[in-house]
């Protein structure tokens, strides 16, 4: 028995270290080949290990990409986009939490309906809509509308939910305000649930490409997504400068998981599941 108990753990980690490895391959052949000359990647392009390093793709990537221009206008949007999803979603789901009134459960249901509306659907009216504003070629139609989702709202919903309304009723007699309320107890108390929001909305803006694609034309307003894609040439084949620059591409996430950490990002993943 105590040697089952033993094996028990063993085999698991071992399961699980396997499985990260596979997970990891893809990274480890994507940074190879970035540090690769062509003939090498044509010759093996199994080996994730360079043989003879090379930055020739990064400066050729420079060469023919505004890559600094593209990755600031990535950042820049997904930064906007997360801090106000961070804010409009938190207000949305306090409503929901805090307040008692008439049709509550039924406008809640109307709002988590939109989850059903594939976001394709409504490309083709959004782009009227923003066409007949002067939005195209701006960075609004990429931010406002990100700004506020129905998953967001539920999920920080039911941290807010969580919080015990004695709390709040105590800060209203201590004289705070309705806002006050909310920036000194609501917020605080559901930082696990709203930052994961920040953390998700970062990342969606961060890879999407549709959106930049249909309402942005000019190529130095246009996001790393879609760049890295324009590099395609019908008459050469070049795989390495693609993949340098979606290299690249993964270090801000990267960077944004690390600072958040796993713990944190775990914990805000399953916040809804602890209250219904």
């Amino acid at each position: 028995m105590k040697l089952r108990n033993r094996l028990h753990p063993i085999s698991v980690y071992t399961v699980l270290i396997l499985l990260s490895f596979m997970f990891c391959v893809p990274f480890l052949f994507m940074i190879g080949t970035s540090f690769k000359k062509y003939e090498d990647i044509a010759s093996q392009p199994l080996n994730p290990v360079p043989l003879r390093p090379t930055l020739d793709n990064f400066t050729l990537l420079f060469q023919k990409l505004p890559f600094w221009t593209q990755f600031a206008n990535g950042i820049m949007i997904a930064v906007s986009i997360s801090l106000l999803a961070m804010l409009f979603n938190s207000l949305v789901a306090y409503g929901f939490a805090r307040y008692e009134f008439r049709f509550k459960n039924g406008l809640f249901f109307v709002v988590l309906s939109t989850l059903l509306v594939p976001s394709q659907l409504t490309l083709v009216p959004s782009f009227m809509m923003f066409r007949s504003w002067g939005w195209l070629n701006t960075f609004y139609p990429l931010i406002l509308p990100a700004s506020i989702s129905a998953m967001s709202v539920f999920l920080i919903r039911q941290v807010m939910s969580a919080i015990p309304k004695e709390l709040y009723e105590s800060a209203r007699v201590d004289g705070s305000s309705e806002l006050g309320t909310f920036l000194r107890i609501a917020l605080p108390l559901s930082m696990s649930g709203i930052g994961i929001v920040g953390v998700l909305a970062f990342m969606n803006s961060w890879n999407d490409y549709l959106s930049p694609l249909i309402f942005l034309t000019n190529e130095k307003r246009m996001t790393l997504a879609v760049g890295i894609t324009t590099m395609s040439n019908p008459y050469k084949e070049d795989f390495a400068t693609p993949i340098t620059g979606a290299c690249l591409m993964a270090v801000p996430v990267l960077i944004l998981i690390s600072a958040v950490g796993q713990k944190y990002f775990v914990s805000g993943l399953n916040t809804g599941a602890v209250k219904g």
